[in-house]
Order: structure tokens, then sequence, then C-alpha cells
């Protein structure tokens, strides 16, 4: 539309003083800055890949990953003491993620709204994988016959809420995230739950799983049609009234006013 300069002047009151310098006030929309958390980038599969590369080595005989693996089995916590501290830290970071947005002076890039898209796409993904892998490659557990061990749930869990976290809030808060995941991670070896191998490839496969939570976003922002209600709201700011005030004083007439320019 047009836009249209609107001048008027409001002569607030009459008083005693002495002059002052004119001040001009000016009100403008603030421009929003591109969102790049979600664009695909070739080199964000590097870390995952490898570690589910080296988790997957690990499942064959006579390597590194093997005998680290029989190592902690047989090493590690020989009187075989259990802790029950994995079952609930797997699902720290993702809370972190979903809430932290709204601790005063924490910035999150996205709302609310868009961390619980990202969040349900990644978990639904990382469980959808982790119970293909293990009821396809069955691996067999270390404390038991059953054969389920390979990927670490627990593992991907954890570290699918971590690359949420640092995704969405920078390494800061990320980086403690990732430290619970590790720590959930090394408790599932402790309790003799899992191999090495696995928790390092669910690590990998949540970090993955993390990022394709929000390669989906701008898709289920389409589909459900939040994009385009996001772009009209958009051009509502900028397209809002700009004000520029400016006060003034006449010594003369013992008065004071303000000149206020509207531009629609």
């Amino acid at each position: 539309m047009n836009r249209i300069l609107i001048l008027c002047t409001l002569l607030l009151c009459a008083t005693r003083g002495t002059g002052q310098n004119d001040v001009t006030l000016n009100v403008v929309p603030r421009m929003e800055q591109a969102d790049t958390t979600c664009h695909f980038r070739p080199q964000q599969l590097v870390a995952p890949v490898a570690l589910i590369a080296l988790g997957t080595w690990g499942l064959t005989d006579d390597n590194p990953v093997d005998w680290l693996a029989q190592k902690a089995r047989y090493d590690m916590n020989p009187d075989c003491t259990k802790t029950k501290a994995d079952e609930y830290l797997q699902y720290v970071p993702t809370g972190v993620h979903l809430v932290l947005g709204f601790v005063p002076g924490v910035k999150a890039r996205h709302n609310f709204r868009d961390r619980v898209l990202a969040s349900a796409t990644a978990n639904l993904l990382m469980a959808a994988a982790t119970n293909t892998v293990k009821y396809t490659v069955k691996e067999r557990r270390p404390d038991s016959g059953k054969r389920n061990s390979f990927f670490s749930g627990h593992t991907a869990t954890a570290f699918t809420g971590a690359e949420l976290v640092r995704i969405e809030y920078g390494w800061g808060y990320g980086s403690a995230a990732y430290a619970v995941a590790t720590t959930t991670a090394f408790l599932r070896v402790w309790n003799k739950r899992h191999w090495v191998g696995d928790v390092v490839a669910g690590a990998g496969a949540g970090i993955l799983c993390a990022q394709a939570g929000y390669w989906m976003l701008p898709v289920w922002k389409r589909v459900l049609g939040i994009e385009q209600r996001d772009a009209r709201r958009r051009m509502k700011k900028e397209n809002a009234p700009l004000v520029v005030g400016t006060p003034f004083y006449l010594p003369d007439e013992r008065a004071v006013g303000l000149s206020c320019s509207i531009v629609l």
C-alpha cells in the first residue's frame, strides 16, 4: 500500500521552563534473522555416521571396539553394582530442550511450538530406528540371553535430546546436555546392559535423528499450514506504522509540545 505521511502536532501543556534540544524517537519494526538451523549440510553427517560405523564395527570379533567391550564386561564393575539413574537421565536432555526457552535470559532459536515439532519428529525417528535395528541385528546382551542389545535405546534417547539442546541453545547448554547423555551411555555399560559398541552406535543414531527432526521442521510447517500463518504475522509486523516523535519547547509561549509523524 502507498505510504502516507501524517503529521500531527500535539500540544501537551503550557508551562514555565528553559529551552532544550529536540529529541527524535523512531519506532520501527524489528527485522527477523533468517533461520539456518533447519538447513541440511553434508558435514552434519560426519560425526553421527562415524559413531554408527564405529559401533557397528564392534559387532565383529577381534577388533579394538570388541576388545574394549570385553574388558568393560569382565573388568569394570565386577560386583555388578546396579543403578537406575540411567533410566531417568535419558529423558533429561529432551525435557531441557522443551522448557529451557522459558527461563528468563535464555534465548531459544525457535518458539515452543516448533521445539515440540522438532522433538517429536526426532524421537519418533529414533524410536523407529532403534526398534528396527534391535530386532534385525539381534545382538545378545551382556547380562542375559536376550537378543536386542544393538543399539542402545537409552543412549539414543539421551543423545537425541542432547543434540536438540545444542541446536536450539548452542554449545554452552549443549555441552551440559552432552555430559548427561555421556553419563547415560556409561551407565548402560556399567550396568552390563550393553556392549561398548551398542552405546557408541546409539549415540550416533541419536545425533542423526535430532538433526533430522530440525530438517523436517519446515516440511511440517508447510503441511500443517503454520508457514502461511507465520508469513502473515511477519507481513503485519513489516507493515506496522513508523512513528517518529519530536518533543519541542516554545520559550516565548512558555509551552512544550510533541511533533508526531506517523508513516502507514
